[in-house]
């Protein structure tokens, strides 16, 4: 079950910095703003190879929600909480401005936060009931035609009952995590952090009546390429493979999570009103009058 703000009183000895690769002058400024702060203090902040920061006690990602995810893959299996630093552009993942560093990284070395777990899907390719490829994602999996003029033609099945024939340019299956991100884009529906479900959204279906579907996490869903056609597998935008017309993709939650830090209760919400402008208000027009 997938749990939120676990209170607790971590021991923080070693904290590790995940960088995005691209640099920037917000990036820099936020590197500088850690390194002034781990001057003369208790806790190592470690700028290392990935085989050091899987044995830290937190992990700080600096850049935008696709380091968050980057992070969230070092830390996959060992339970390494996760803080996202956003020196990029919107990221609901890297949820803390530059200006917060000296807080987040106060309370990081105290050990005073608060934890929250988020599911992750295990996506399998089975051909002839052989297991050929195993990948666990935070976000989603993303599936579209080799050319891109191309539709992708793929039949579903949930809990091994028949639900539909998707024909449509993509299609997103998304993680609440990942459903603030191509999903969002592509007009799917926000799902709040902590919720025990998982979306699929076909990208401009051909039928009006193909809408997103939200589903309950302990459900299995499998996909198949309707014959002659094949797909390709993007994983969290980092790995792709093909589903070729015989194989058999099977998605489920998986028993691992991803664990998120939290130094204050409105995370998610704050996002919501800050990143996507939810004021509650309406907006002001002056524009030509009716009458």
């Amino acid at each position: 079950m997938c749990r939120e703000n676990i209170s607790g009183d971590f021991k923080i000895m070693n904290i590790g910095i995940v960088v995005r690769k691209e640099q920037n002058p917000k990036l820099l400024e936020a590197l500088d703003a850690i390194k002034h702060w781990g001057k003369n203090k208790s806790c190592k902040i470690i700028f290392s190879p990935e085989k050091q920061l899987k044995k830290c006690d937190i992990l700080v990602a600096v850049g935008g929600d696709g380091t968050v995810l980057s992070a969230a893959r070092i830390a996959y299996g060992k339970k390494i909480p996760i803080a996202g630093i956003n020196a990029g552009r919107i990221g609901f993942l890297a949820e803390y401005g530059i200006e917060e560093i000296p807080l987040l990284l106060d309370t990081l070395s105290k050990g005073t936060f608060k934890i929250q777990e988020r599911i992750m899907l295990d996506c399998s390719v089975y051909l002839k009931n052989k297991k050929i490829l195993n990948r666990t994602v935070l976000n989603e999996i993303f599936l579209h035609a080799h050319a891109p003029e191309r539709m992708i033609n793929l039949e579903v099945k949930l809990n091994n009952s028949y639900l539909t024939e998707y024909w449509a340019d993509s299609l997103i299956i998304a993680t609440p995590t990942g459903s603030t991100a191509y999903n969002l884009a592509a007009g799917g529906p926000i799902i709040y952090p902590s919720a025990e479900a998982f979306v699929l959204n076909p990208v401009n279906p051909m039928s009006l009546s193909v809408r997103p579907l939200i589903i309950p996490s302990p459900s299995v869903c499998k996909i198949k390429c309707i014959p002659t056609s094949t797909a390709e597998m993007v994983f969290d935008g980092h790995f792709s493979k093909q589903l070729s017309e015989k194989a058999e993709l099977r998605i489920c939650r998986s028993h691992h999570t991803t664990s998120f830090v939290h130094i204050t209760d409105s995370g998610f919400v704050h996002a919501l009103r800050e990143k996507l402008g939810w004021t509650g208000k309406m907006r002001s027009y002056n524009g030509p009058s009716r009458t």
